[in-house]
């Protein structure tokens, strides 16, 4: 596990509508942070950019002791030891469960014995010879959570990855993955619009708002102590 830290960051599809605005946060080491915000807040960009999947404008990165974006430096995704789950899975229909989580393991020294091992972790040992075709949607997340943690990577990514679920089952995969995660103590970062699930997942929420964050801190902290009306109305029914 490895901490992450984002000082000043500017992202933007065009360069004269930044999408990101000067956003800096620090996640511990194997800490879960919860983005959470409307639709268009940012907070799917903030992760991508960490993941590498989108270039920063202006701004650093930083995931354990080592630079990823900043002036001059962009680092490719694959080489970021970070994993991440997407919001349906994305698994290959054309492979097994286990070949699903061995897919990104090629050079390691034993990659059945490690689908095994991140199946068994997962609880899914005995769906190993499926396709993910015959899974269900949280049966599926689970897979898509071993395959990504299957390489060992210093953070983990989740973007809103239970919302296409109905929610009796996204109440229990997302108590099923946080324990996951409480486990093995990974570095974790997870987008969300609902605000529920970030403050069950989170260690603490980080609130966004047009491309910027408005405050961060435990859930009970934004409840109780809310900076301003539109973060008091956002997280629930209060008396302002």
């Amino acid at each position: 596990m490895a901490p992450v830290v984002v000082e000043d960051l500017y992202v933007g599809y065009r360069p004269d509508e930044p999408v990101l605005q000067g956003v800096s946060i620090d996640v511990a080491a194997g800490e879960t942070l919860s983005l959470l915000g409307p639709s268009g807040c940012g907070k799917t960009t903030l992760l991508r950019a960490v993941a590498g999947l989108q270039k920063p404008s202006g701004g650093e990165i930083r995931i354990g002791d080592r630079l990823v974006d900043g002036p001059g430096t962009h680092v490719e995704p694959h080489r970021r030891r970070v994993g991440m789950v997407f919001q349906h899975g994305a698994l290959f229909p054309h492979l097994t469960v286990a070949e699903n989580v061995a897919f990104g393991l090629r050079g390691h020294a034993n990659p059945a014995a490690r689908s095994a091992e991140m199946l068994a972790l997962v609880e899914l040992s005995e769906l190993a010879a499926r396709l993910p075709d015959s899974l269900s949607g949280g049966q599926r997340q689970r897979v898509a959570l071993a395959r990504a943690l299957a390489p060992n990577p210093a953070v983990l990514l989740l973007d809103e990855p239970f919302s296409a679920l109905d929610a009796g089952m996204r109440n229990q995969i997302r108590r099923d993955v946080r324990a996951i995660l409480q486990q093995i103590g990974i570095t974790t970062i997870v987008v969300t619009h609902d605000q529920d699930e970030a403050f069950v997942f989170g260690d603490r929420v980080a609130l966004m708002r047009q491309g910027a964050l408005v405050q961060v801190g435990p859930s009970t902290e934004l409840y109780d102590r809310p900076h301003n009306r539109w973060v008091a109305d956002f997280v629930g029914e209060t008396n302002v």
